[in-house]
């Protein structure tokens, strides 16, 4: 049987997204920045769906953490929805708390990453 992330843990994982500093919101609140395409690519607008799942840049890595545990896992890119879906049948309860605390140093490295990218 399946378990599903507590709403809880939806909804924190859906305040902790919408507090990053993204571009496309910038201009959303009016602040123009001039350039709103993503830093990692430079091929479509910054969010936090874009970057984090949709950037070719992103995507690699995602690629690269499957092939190093030795799964073919398809990422949605809603990050709610791809977090619930970051879990092993073969792995028991311990094992998946390692896994998704696996999918949560992905996102702050490609994070991280992206703030070199801007600031280096």
């Amino acid at each position: 049987m399946l378990k599903r992330a507590s709403k809880g843990t939806n909804t924190m994982m859906e305040e902790m997204m919408d507090k990053m500093a993204i571009k496309t919101k910038s201009v959303s609140k009016d602040i123009h920045l001039g350039n709103i395409l993503c830093d990692l690519c430079a091929e479509s607008d910054d969010s936090v769906k874009y970057l984090f799942f949709d950037c070719k840049k992103s995507k690699i890595v995602w690629e690269m953490c499957d092939r190093w545990i030795g799964v073919n896992m398809v990422h949605h890119n809603k990050p709610c929805v791809n977090f619930q879906h970051f879990h092993l049948m073969q792995l028991n309860g311990k094992q998946n708390k390692s896994w998704k605390g696996m999918w949560l140093a992905i996102i702050w490295e490609i994070w991280k990453h992206k703030n070199m990218v801007i600031f280096r």
